[in-house]
């Protein structure tokens, strides 16, 4: 009998424990969220523009058969600059 009641202690003490370590790594990642959300949230804060302004260019070919068979290609390229807003 007393080796059945230390099988039931030991089982229920193995059952607990993995219940701590299951919920240590949950609380380790919830902390670990909450800092790189506060860091991010600072950098945000303090450095807002941290690149340049910068500009796309779009290109683009428009094709166009003749009657005749040929071809004609037109090369239209648009640019579009993003730039600091006035404060």
């Amino acid at each position: 009998m007393g080796i059945g009641i230390a099988v039931v202690i030991v089982i229920i003490a193995l059952v607990v424990l993995k219940n701590l370590i299951s919920f240590g790594l949950k609380l380790a990642a919830l902390i670990i969220l909450a800092i790189a959300l506060c860091v991010t949230v600072y950098i945000c804060k303090s450095q807002p523009d941290m690149h340049k302004p910068f500009s796309l260019n779009t290109i683009e070919y428009l094709f166009k058969i003749n009657k005749d068979g040929s071809m004609t290609t037109t090369k239209q390229v648009t640019q579009t600059v993003y730039k600091e807003q006035e404060k």
